[in-house]
């Protein structure tokens, strides 16, 4: 097992091409999470919807625990400034109040998780603050390393190369678990446009920082992304209204 950083290095890669790849639908790599510290707390929903510990269940150590990153998670992290750090679950004058997470949405999810799973009432909280560092993340060395390499010439003629997930999908793919319409998540996705103005990082759901902008040529029916600012007319990726609708179907067959 190797740090990400050494794992890029060997490869020639940066660390945050690796995660790229880590987070294409394709790559068999799985980047693991291992901390020196943290433990998860366990809470259940009674039929009242309060929310309280889960009885007879202890609190659930990371440290030193091979934690699994949710892809949503490992999206952000490419533009993250590190540590990441995650809060502990806090309390208001009427209870508890915020940073819940269900199993599913579980940015860390160390082994033994298993059996909640189809648990819909149970969720999960950091019972102290727990930060995460670049040397933290690790990818276990895979029998097929190249996985991170150029292809050949003749493997390039035989295949097309690899699509990486893009933003707009990455997107696509948490509005749809939120269960949220195509349409409303269209315009919202445009609204984003219009407040970066391609100048200024907004947060894009499921993603994170991204730079976006509407196309000049096209206001209704084309956004343009960068993960850099733009500088010229001619800087980012174009994703059309209908690209957008066909990834959205894509996503939602997935599912």
């Amino acid at each position: 097992m190797l740090r990400i950083v050494d794992y890029a290095k060997r490869s020639g890669m940066e660390w945050y091409e690796v995660m790229r790849l880590c987070i294409d639908e394709e790559t068999a790599l799985q980047p693991l999470a291992i901390l020196t510290h943290g433990e998860l707390r366990v809470f259940e929903l009674d039929d009242d919807e309060m929310i309280g510990d889960l009885p007879e269940q202890e609190t659930i150590p990371l440290a030193y625990e091979e934690c699994e990153m949710n892809p949503a998670f490992l999206a952000r992290l490419i533009h993250a400034k590190f540590p990441v750090v995650f809060h502990p679950v806090t309390k208001n004058t009427e209870g508890y109040a915020a940073d819940f997470y269900q199993l599913g949405d579980m940015p860390l999810r160390p082994p033994g998780l298993e059996k909640f799973e189809g648990m819909d009432r149970v969720w999960f909280g950091f019972d102290k603050e727990v930060r995460i560092t670049l040397d933290e993340i690790w990818i276990p060395e895979s029998p097929n390393d190249t996985l991170l390499k150029k292809p050949s010439p003749e493997i390039t003629k035989e295949k097309k190369p690899r699509k990486q997930i893009t933003p707009h999908s990455i997107y696509i793919a948490h509005r749809i678990k939120h269960g949220k319409v195509m349409l409303n998540s269209w315009q919202y996705f445009k609204q984003l446009a219009a407040e970066s103005r391609g100048t200024e990082l907004v947060e894009l759901p499921g993603y994170g920082p991204i730079y976006l902008k509407q196309d000049p040529k096209d206001i209704k029916g084309t956004v343009l992304w960068s993960e850099t600012k733009f500088t010229s007319p001619t800087d980012g990726k174009s994703v059309k209204k209908s690209a957008f609708d066909k990834a959205w179907y894509r996503v939602q067959r997935q599912k």
